[in-house]
């Protein structure tokens, strides 16, 4: 009689904790189990991926390994990818997150690299993630949820994720916005003024990063992988800051770096009519549509029109190109 009194009350304790878990497994807003398919996938990245980018890119990569990648912060999704695999003749991924950091990037080249080797991987890149002070380590506790189903099952941005996935398919409207409370012009102040401040008020040369990097590219070069990096263009407005905070030298010092690690490097970030051009961008750090199928074409196509190949002898000659 005890033992069925006792019973019965840890059924009705768990019952809440059953019917949870199985609403996430219904829901599953970054396709963790990859089985429901109660919602569409345009739900689930319209807001899911843009409350947490990093989660659900992994996960994507877990579930769809691809060995070609495109790997970087926010920037990277202003490349467009389909028209890439169409240029190409390859499937191509974005495997980014917003404000990811470079240490990061290594990071998901990693642990790409461990489900499926990686064939090509194109980096976007600029100065204001080379910097010791840049750095965020999200990458290790996404792969502890992916080794642990109760890590994603009781996490909150996992069960705010879902409520916003089942919110848009009632409402049949987006309800995350990632659009800030600002017009155009503050928003573009915003960025210059706040964002610069935060970027490069601080500076130390990442020299453990740095060789990271090498050893990045050391073992990339050994399993016959090939690596790229873009450096993206910034406006002009937003580039100013680093001669504001005086970093003219570690800036070109950063292209040096990366010319030395002898791999592509194809160079968008110094004046000219794309930087200059606010018209090209959405905001300071991110150009346009037209912009991103630009580099698209010259980076993944060729030939190289408005970006420069990253060489000794253009290293050498950035300094009469800074703002």
């Amino acid at each position: 009689m005890a033992f069925r009194l006792f019973l019965k009350r840890g059924l009705i304790f768990a019952s809440p904790l059953v019917v949870w878990v199985v609403m996430v497994i219904l829901v599953d807003p970054f396709d963790y189990f990859n089985w429901s398919h109660a919602f569409s996938e345009q739900v689930k990245k319209d807001n899911a991926a843009t409350l947490n980018s990093i989660l659900f890119n992994m996960l994507k990569e877990v579930n769809h390994p691809c060995e070609n990648l495109i790997i970087g912060d926010s920037r990277a999704e202003d490349l467009p990818v389909e028209q890439i695999s169409q240029i190409t003749g390859e499937r191509y991924f974005i495997l980014g997150a917003n404000a990811l950091k470079l240490n990061e990037s290594i990071d998901l080249f990693y642990f790409a690299n461990r489900i499926k080797p990686v064939k090509r991987a194109v980096f976007t890149l600029n100065f204001n993630e080379f910097n010791e002070y840049a750095f965020a380590d999200r990458v290790t506790s996404v792969e502890a949820m992916i080794h642990n189903p109760l890590l994603y099952v009781f996490d909150t941005s996992v069960a705010q994720a879902g409520y916003y996935v089942v919110k848009s398919s009632v409402t049949k409207r987006q309800a995350v916005s990632s659009v800030p409370p600002m017009s155009e012009d503050e928003w573009w102040n915003y960025i210059v003024s706040v964002r610069g401040r935060e970027h490069y008020e601080r500076f130390r040369y990442p020299a453990g990063l740095y060789q990271r990097m090498q050893k990045m590219v050391t073992l990339a070069k050994a399993q016959g992988t090939e690596i790229t990096f873009i450096i993206v263009p910034n406006h002009a407005d937003f580039q100013k800051r680093v001669r504001e905070f005086g970093l003219d030298d570690q800036y070109l010092e950063f292209k040096r770096d990366l010319c030395r690690l002898d791999v592509r490097v194809v160079d968008y970030d110094f004046v000219n009519d794309i930087t200059t051009n606010r018209s090209d961008f959405r905001d300071p750090l991110h150009s346009n549509e037209k912009i991103g199928l630009l580099i698209a074409n010259e980076v993944f196509h060729g030939p190289l029109v408005k970006g420069k190949l990253l060489d000794a002898a253009w290293a050498d000659q950035c300094s009469k190109f800074l703002f």
